[in-house]
């Protein structure tokens, strides 16, 4: 099972990773896998200091592959309990290994930023990279493949730290109707924290790429929310000054987290 889920990370242009923090809350991001030694790899640039500093505190995780969209032919979807391991490459060893190749091929921004060494050399902040490994501790699991309007939840699941497909009835409720896709999970009476996510990009330049969760306390199939995060929808196209402006902070973001780090993703800034 491990190895197909290696395989559809290969194949897959998007994935999802959810964890739990020391504290207790969870969270989730969206990310371009990428395999390194048979790892699935997510190479986060600089300026996901605040996402790394998350992810130091992760007590239990769990990869999901529930995306096909931009996905090449023999992709399957899965979940697979992992241990996260982050580690610094300011030098850019990670472009090395074949992952630079998996990135600007499954990620057009990257193409643009980091395909030749020419593109690599003006933009030098974007090469550099936190890098997430997910070392399996658990059996893989098959799930639902996931639509744009559908959510990954992430929560206790059948007594452990899991996740599965659901459909959202009303992003807007405070209390929302999560249904399992296929209905292949029974969401227990059991009340504890969940995250529901979804994801979406625009296709096929993956230019705009948002998220939004909603974070609460789920007891069966109902979902009260504490909390909603990130945005449900794309914007329009961006214009040439606001691809610019998007370009600069990013550079800016990626320059400051670099000058600041001190060596220890937990303390990243």
């Amino acid at each position: 099972m491990r190895e197909a889920v290696i395989t559809a990370a290969r194949l897959a242009a998007c994935a999802e990773l959810g964890w739990r923090a020391g504290a207790g809350d969870l969270h989730a991001i969206a990310f371009t896998p990428l395999v390194i030694d048979d790892t699935v790899v997510a190479a986060l640039p600089f300026d996901h200091a605040p996402v790394v500093r998350r992810l130091a505190t992760a007590s239990t995780a769990v990869l999901t592959l529930s995306d096909s969209r931009m996905a090449l032919r023999g992709w399957s979807s899965w979940a697979l309990p992992v241990r996260i391991d982050v580690s610094a490459d300011r030098d850019g060893d990670w472009t090395w290994t074949g992952a630079l190749d998996q990135e600007v091929r499954k990620y057009p921004p990257s193409r643009l930023m980091i395909d030749t060494a020419i593109q690599r050399r003006e933009h030098w902040w974007y090469v550099p990279r936190w890098i997430v490994r997910m070392h399996p501790t658990g059996a893989a699991t098959p799930i639902p493949r996931r639509g744009p309007d559908d959510a990954v939840l992430f929560g206790d699941l059948a007594g452990q730290f899991g996740a599965t497909c659901v459909a959202v009835d009303d992003w807007d409720a405070e209390h929302v109707r999560l249904t399992p896709l296929e209905h292949t999970v029974t969401l227990d009476d059991a009340t504890s924290p969940a995250l529901a996510m979804t994801h979406d990009f625009s296709i096929p330049d993956m230019e705009q790429w948002d998220r939004f969760e909603l974070a609460g306390e789920r007891r069966g199939s109902r979902l009260t929310v504490h909390d909603r995060r990130g945005r449900l929808t794309l914007e329009p196209p961006p214009s040439l000054i606001r691809r610019l402006a998007q370009h600069w902070r990013r550079e800016r973001a990626c320059r400051r987290a670099l000058e600041s780090y001190d060596g220890s993703p937990a303390a990243a800034t």
